[in-house]
């Protein structure tokens, strides 16, 4: 069986801002969703804010942020190459079933 890679968050996607975000915004998004999410006490919210906390950990030191840049931008690479293969398959078994012999 075959292992599965393990999926990464997308910390940018958590905090609901671009990638080239300046870090005021990366404050100012986390203590927004961050204080709201205090106010509900259910457990869908804590998980929330764990997550929340998770993505501000990161994305809020610059020497972290330019880690995980690095990081995702060598998955995203990795991820697209994928694709490309897998397409290029998809499309050469397809090409054949319509190929006139």
């Amino acid at each position: 069986m075959a292992r599965s890679k393990p999926k990464r968050k997308d910390f940018y996607r958590i905090l609901g801002l671009s990638p080239n975000a300046h870090h005021r915004e990366i404050e100012q998004s986390y203590w927004e969703q961050a204080h709201a999410l205090q106010k509900i006490p259910t457990r869908r919210a804590a998980i929330r804010l764990k997550a929340i906390n998770e993505a501000y950990e990161i994305l809020g030191s610059p020497h972290r942020r330019a880690a995980y840049d690095a990081r995702m931008g060598r998955f995203l690479r990795e991820r697209d190459d994928e694709r490309e293969g897998l397409l290029q398959a998809v499309v050469g078994l397809i090409g054949r079933a319509f190929r006139p012999e």
